[in-house]
């Protein structure tokens, strides 16, 4: 348990990440879980013995916050409602995405345009679609009670928490603030040993946001903030955030300066860029990923930023 009565619980995860953070604090009239795990009985089973072992039964959940919509943030959003009546909370963008993933093929249909353009190989596309495909069955159907807002406040025994939202890792990204303690909930927006995936992520209309411009300028916002420790979705907490904001300012840099200088020597399409990046066989998932980012430099770099 750490300082302010929070309970820091590390739930399993099936890919990806060993263990996803998940916070349990006490609020008025109860307790307030911020992220929940994937919708898995390893996660509700390693969930619900924590908050045993904390003296907390799912019904006395009264506040759930879902920083953000990948499915080991959200999974367990709508179960532990139904236990609790708790409200769910997540950011306006990330509640419409989520309604697209899960509700229409376009998601689909728009990575495979994307691929077409990039130079994909034709026989990997179907593979790395399916995956993608698979991927997408994880996230859950969910509908927020609540929407959270810049600059907001949700009340807590740590004080008010103040919602930063912090776009780029996801477009409704949110982390918590709460300045009577320093304490920085940082979801995946940062997060000690990794730098958080960013990925191109048109709009049904095939517009493209700038996901890496919005993430730049996201770190440059938290720099603004005191903060004495992040409490992190996965990893152990850590101090230090402002020299982590320069060294991941310094990654993307030096990695927009490869995408240039691969262009240079004759990469033309994006699949290419991708190959000298990452020089090894990559698995659908891991291409598709890949993929994204490298896209996402490619927007960037075309804003002239």
């Amino acid at each position: 348990m750490l300082d302010g009565g929070i309970w820091r619980i590390p739930l399993p995860l099936p890919f990806g990440p060993p263990h996803i953070n998940v916070y349990l604090l006490p609020c008025p009239d109860g307790w307030m879980l911020i992220d929940t795990g994937m919708d898995t009985d390893d996660c509700w089973n390693a969930l619900t013995a924590a908050m045993n072992d904390a003296g907390v039964a799912p019904a006395q959940l009264r506040q759930i916050v879902v920083t953000h919509l990948h499915p080991d943030h959200c999974g367990l959003a709508a179960r532990l409602r139904d236990a609790s009546g708790a409200t769910v909370w997540m950011h306006r963008a990330d509640a419409e995405l989520l309604m697209r993933l899960t509700g229409t093929r376009r998601p689909q249909e728009l990575l495979e345009e994307a691929m077409k353009q990039a130079g994909t190989p034709d026989s990997f596309r179907p593979t790395v679609l399916a995956s993608y495909d698979r991927l997408l069955r994880t996230f859950p159907a969910l509908s927020p009670d609540a929407y959270l807002e810049d600059g907001a406040a949700l009340e807590s025994w740590l004080g008010p928490l103040e919602v930063v939202w912090t776009p780029g890792h996801a477009p409704g990204l949110c982390c918590l603030h709460a300045s009577e303690f320093g304490y920085l909930f940082s979801s995946d927006h940062v997060i000690e040993d990794i730098t958080p995936h960013v990925g191109w992520l048109p709009e049904p209309d095939g517009t493209v946001e700038d996901a890496l411009g919005q993430y730049l300028a996201s770190l440059d916002r938290l720099d603004q903030i005191e903060v004495q420790k992040i409490l992190p979705a996965h990893g152990a907490p850590f101090t230090g955030l402002r020299e982590w904001t320069t060294r991941t300012r310094e990654h993307h840099a030096a990695r927009a300066r490869d995408i240039a200088q691969f262009q240079s020597d004759g990469a033309d399409l994006a699949d290419d860029l991708v190959k000298r990046l990452w020089p090894r066989e990559l698995r659908p998932m891991e291409y598709q990923l890949a993929l994204t980012s490298v896209l996402a430099y490619l927007e960037h770099g075309r804003r002239g930023v």
